[in-house]
């Protein structure tokens, strides 16, 4: 019989999950399995282990292929989880996540998945849903314009099952898979800096992403792709912040400044500590 774990949640703000014409019209579950896959990559590499991009030339194939992949699948290798989304009454959520809704995302067990993936899973729903966000236009600059630089994306966990594993396990369950995939710069949990209690406005995103180019976006063009900033702001539950640097110099030289901005009101971690809190 297949199993199912399952997270309480509820949305502090709108989540996105995608739509057509720039309108999120419903609930699209593609869209929030796609971003916790994300997370749950960082979470591999935080790990030690390797976890390949899915968009990148060179993804996973077959049977030889990365921790992530092992789970939510690639070219050839059918991925072991289905994820569905109920509501508080027990019915399937069609509509979007908008504030103040409370569900639940139940991954269904489509083949067996071991207690380390378990664990795996939890961590990166937790670390997203406590430190991160969720689904789609999280990038928007907190401003005072309203509509212009909403927030989206921000959840509370209610509930989790409790796996009986490690971090030592899964470390060593990660060992087994393909390592020669991911590259410097590749989103490691190990180079992730947390803020809770404060938030940059768009003005401070902007002199930061000044000092650390490697924070900053690229729209694209017809000959480069588009590439997502590193570091986002949230005005929403007294204020968030989160991105990643290239490097652990560069994410410590990035704390230090963000200490020095907001002081003492604000909780800064870094995905060290994260890491070193499971």
């Amino acid at each position: 019989m297949a199993e199912t774990l399952t997270f309480g949640l509820k949305a502090l703000t709108d989540v996105w999950t995608g739509g057509v014409d720039q309108h999120c019209d419903s609930l699209h579950e593609t869209g929030l399995l796609g971003s916790l896959r994300w997370w749950y990559e960082v979470v591999v590499r935080g790990l030690g282990g390797s976890a390949c991009d899915p968009t990148d030339n060179s993804p996973c194939r077959d049977t030889d292929h990365c921790g992530a992949c092992e789970v939510f699948g690639s070219t050839g290798w059918s991925r072991k989880i289905r994820l569905q989304v109920f509501g508080t009454s027990g019915g399937l959520i069609s509509s979007p996540l908008n504030k103040g809704v409370e569900f639940a995302l139940h991954f269904i067990e489509l083949r067996h998945i071991c207690d380390e993936e378990r664990w795996l899973l939890t961590k990166s729903v937790e670390i997203a849903a406590k430190w991160g966000s969720i689904g789609g236009r999280t990038t928007r600059k907190p401003q005072v314009r309203k509509g212009v630089g909403d927030d989206y994306g921000l959840v509370f966990l209610k509930s989790a099952l409790t796996i009986k594993c490690n971090q030592d396990k899964a470390k060593q369950y990660l060992s087994g898979f393909r390592t020669d995939v991911g590259k410097a710069g590749y989103p490691d949990l190990r180079c992730f800096f947390f803020v809770r209690g404060a938030f940059l406005w768009r003005d401070q995103m902007n002199a930061l992403m000044a000092r650390e180019p490697f924070l900053r976006g690229d729209r694209g063009s017809g000959n480069t792709p588009a590439v997502s900033k590193k570091i986002f702001s949230f005005q929403t539950d007294s204020g968030r912040v989160w991105g990643y640097a290239q490097d652990v110099k560069m994410r410590d030289e990035i704390t230090k400044y963000l200490r020095t901005e907001f002081g003492a009101k604000a909780r800064i971690r870094t995905g060290e500590e994260v890491i070193r809190e499971f």
